[in-house]
């Protein structure tokens, strides 16, 4: 009798331990999904960065600092990731564009020294994305490369915390419509 119990009680467990295994895997896995274009557009838009361009990475040791992100170029988007080391700041610039920089080369190929400042470029799902590190090494910026991802959903309020929102452009009145666009400026006594 004691066995039948047993087994009972091990069959009508198992089904319980499963469906509770799922749930959690479902809850780890909606959080680990990257935020969807609605989500993206809400935060990006009002700052002026296009929804599309909206990337992040992740580094080791590395903290995004939430006052440098913005706007880069037109519509683009601008990061600063930090890490102090006793004495030694080092700091990781993302930048993602719609157009690639022939100035920067691709991050796999990235060789120089820690005193210098390096660049490199990778192309994430479209996303021109360069990287430019100072006081790291080139192993850290490949790694940045690496890990360049969309933000995800539970993330957008700390990237876009700090992010000004860009409010229309201030009509002025004292502009002529045509000319070179100086102001109009009437000719006083003397003038």
């Amino acid at each position: 009798m004691s066995r039948t119990r047993t087994a009972l009680v091990l069959v009508t467990a198992a089904p319980v331990l499963v469906l509770a295994a799922c749930a959690g895997l479902g809850a780890g896995a909606s959080s680990t999904e990257p935020a969807d274009r609605a989500a993206l557009a809400a935060r990006a838009e009002p700052a002026g960065i296009a929804p599309e361009l909206v990337r992040v990475t992740e580094l080791d040791g590395f903290a995004l600092a939430t006052q440098s992100v913005g706007v880069s170029g037109g519509d683009g988007m601008a990061a600063a990731y930090t890490r102090t080391d006793g004495d030694t700041l080092g700091t990781v610039l993302l930048r993602a564009d719609r157009y690639a920089d022939p100035t920067a080369v691709p991050c796999d190929e990235l060789t120089g020294s820690p005193d210098e400042v390096l660049r490199c470029s990778v192309l994430h799902d479209d996303v021109h994305v360069v990287l430019e590190g100072e006081g790291v090494d080139p192993a850290t910026l490949r790694a940045a490369a690496a890990a360049v991802r969309v933000p995800r959903a539970g993330e957008l309020d700390h990237l876009f915390g700090d992010v000004p929102v860009v409010g229309p452009p201030v009509e002025r009145g004292d502009l002529p419509p045509h000319g070179d666009g100086a102001p109009v400026d009437p000719p006083a006594v003397g003038g």
